[in-house]
């Protein structure tokens, strides 16, 4: 018996292996705002492990409307805006599932029994740089759904990318230092 993904979850699959782009979406502001949501939810989970409740909570928001403002600056930028909700509905869920698949591996790093003699320092250092390959793959998403969407150029699209997810993970947390 051959196993087969429902068509919603083989078009999210097919994002995420570079296959298909955002345009099998629907444009839906409704799934745009789910996706935005769960967006919010992966950075404050990814954050809460490192940060206080309200700092991980304001790192979600913040990150979530840090991607909508990019999206909408390359949209209108490159004047493709008749396809910024499917780009950005895209961009949040790809997003989204790179942060919750780092999340869940880190934490079954973190709880399992061979490291237990080590400081939490050292297991969250490894954890990092274990999986950092995820952070590599976040971008590369992120780069294929520009490049796909706004028809810009590799470099630029990388670019972008890049700083994007640096900004992301590391500079959005720091932004709200205070809480």
């Amino acid at each position: 018996m051959k196993f087969t993904l429902p068509s919603p979850a083989q078009k999210v699959l097919g994002i995420l292996n570079f296959k298909l782009g955002p345009e099998v979406l629907p444009k839906s502001p409704i799934l745009l705002a789910v996706s935005l949501v769960a967006f919010a939810a992966a950075v404050f989970l990814f954050q809460a492990s490192f940060y206080s409740p309200a700092r991980a909570a304001a790192s979600g928001i913040g990150s979530a409307v840090l991607l909508a403002a990019v999206a909408m600056l390359c949209a209108r930028i490159s004047g493709y805006n008749e396809r910024l909700t499917q780009t950005l509905t895209a961009l949040a869920l790809g997003g989204a599932i790179v942060i919750f698949v780092r999340t869940a591996l880190g934490f079954f790093m973190f709880i399992n029994p061979a490291f237990a003699e080590l400081p939490d320092i050292n297991v969250r250092q490894l954890t990092a740089f274990l999986l950092f390959p995820l952070y590599v793959w976040n971008i590369f998403v992120f780069a294929f759904l520009f490049r796909r969407s706004f028809r810009s150029d590799v470099p630029i699209s990388f670019g972008l990318s890049i700083a994007l997810v640096f900004i992301l993970y590391f500079s959005v947390p720091i932004a709200f230092k205070s809480l």
